[in-house]
């Protein structure tokens, strides 16, 4: 027992020791002596820590009975690995199989994949390297013709800027002459953008000035004036019929809005006269439906749209026969509060009023427009105007032609 503990025990010693065991039989032979008495000695073999009290412990467990409790449990571990090896055996095959061919490509497949990869980026950095320099040539030749022709292109952008300078000013032919201008520079260069920016910019500014001649429309305008911002607006719309027919609404929309605007001027004067009141209201009429329907016909001569001309006089002969119901009925009713000659005077000036509905029918009817039936429908009635005195006051106009 004691020559197989020396045996395993050996390996473990120094080179000279092993030597000395090995050659003097003598020494070997003592050494077994001394391992036979710790074998015999159960206070040197038990495992359990040593103490200087005199109690005695019942379980003590000696260095065989550790090293036979360790094979025990190693066995029994040996067995456990067995079973679970057994039950995963298909598992582990599989794994086995996988880490032999993931084995395989880093052996193989992998420095076969970095070898091409760095090959390629070798080329790419090549090619890079190439296309850079050729690049970087022609940005130098592009930055050199910029800065050799740098006034010509600051005048370019500052395009914009002159263009709204040309609309504060009121020269809109210059403006659009710049506008343009730009779009021929997108014609002849459509690569290069910047050109796309400042028409953009451009747009922009001739919008706002749309916007302000369509303002202007709603003002007492000569009749030049008008024609000009036409010529203005006819350049900035398409040539088709739908663009004649947007600018044939903005014309008489804002037309009806001055003329809205002129007649509401007169309001005050209703406190104090209204049949001024009324006379005034035909003037304006007379005066801005005339001149308005003659700068239509002017400009718009080759695109007739008798619709929209008779819902445009229609809706103003309305509002006129709507004041006419609300005022002249008081205007009459002066007559039973008055003198014989205030009578008088009065019937003469309702016969004057008459007259000047007469001739607002008369002066529509030159662009072929006959509103007098809508007139007669609303207006002549015994309440208002006896189909009577409008009967006199038409041969009174019939005798002046004669």
């Amino acid at each position: 027992m004691s020559s197989l503990l020396l045996d395993s025990l050996k390996d473990g010693l120094d080179d000279e020791y092993i030597q000395l065991l090995n050659s003097n039989p003598k020494f070997a032979q003592e050494a077994e002596t001394y391992l036979q008495e710790l074998l015999i000695n159960d206070d040197l073999l038990s495992t359990d820590p040593y103490t200087t009290t005199s109690e005695t412990e019942v379980h003590k467990k000696t260095l065989i009975e550790e090293i036979a409790e360790l094979d025990m449990i190693k066995h029994d571990t040996n067995v456990k690995l067995s079973s679970i090896t057994s039950n995963n055996r298909d598992l582990i095959i599989d794994i086995s199989n996988d880490l032999q061919f993931v084995t395989k490509q880093m052996r193989e497949d992998y420095p076969q994949a970095v070898d091409t990869l760095l090959k390629n980026l070798s080329d790419d950095l090549n090619m890079e390297s190439l296309a850079s320099q050729y690049n970087l040539k022609s940005t130098i030749d592009i930055n050199n013709t910029i800065l050799n022709k740098i006034d010509s292109v600051l005048d370019i952008l500052e395009l914009p800027t002159l263009c709204k300078l040309c609309i504060l000013q009121g020269n809109y032919q210059e403006s659009l002459e710049i506008s343009i201008y730009i779009q021929s520079l997108m014609i002849r260069y459509p690569k290069i953008t910047l050109f796309q920016q400042i028409n953009q910019q451009i747009d922009q500014e001739l919008q706002v000035m749309v916007k302000g001649l369509i303002k202007l429309l709603n003002t007492n305008l000569k009749q030049n004036h008008v024609l000009k911002i036409f010529q203005i607006l006819n350049k900035l719309f398409d040539t088709s019929r739908n663009s004649d027919l947007v600018l044939i609404k903005i014309y008489l929309n804002s037309r009806f809005k001055f003329i809205l605007n002129e007649v509401s001027s007169l309001k005050p004067l209703i406190k104090f006269n209204k049949l001024t009141y009324l006379k005034r209201y035909i003037e304006i009429y007379r005066e801005f439906i005339f001149s308005s329907l003659s700068v239509y016909n002017i400009i718009f001569k080759n695109n007739s749209q008798d619709v929209i001309i008779g819902q445009f006089v229609r809706s103003l002969i309305n509002l006129l026969c709507q004041e006419f119901k609300r005022y002249l009925p008081d205007i009459k009713s002066q007559k039973s509060n008055s003198s014989y000659e205030t009578e008088i005077d009065l019937a003469s000036s309702i016969d004057g009023l008459i007259l000047q509905l007469i001739y607002l029918c008369r002066s529509l009817a030159s662009f072929h427009l006959d509103f007098e039936p809508i007139i007669l429908l609303e207006l002549v009635s015994p309440d208002l105007i006896p189909e009577s005195d409008w009967l006199r006051n038409i041969t009174k106009i019939k005798t002046k032609h004669r």
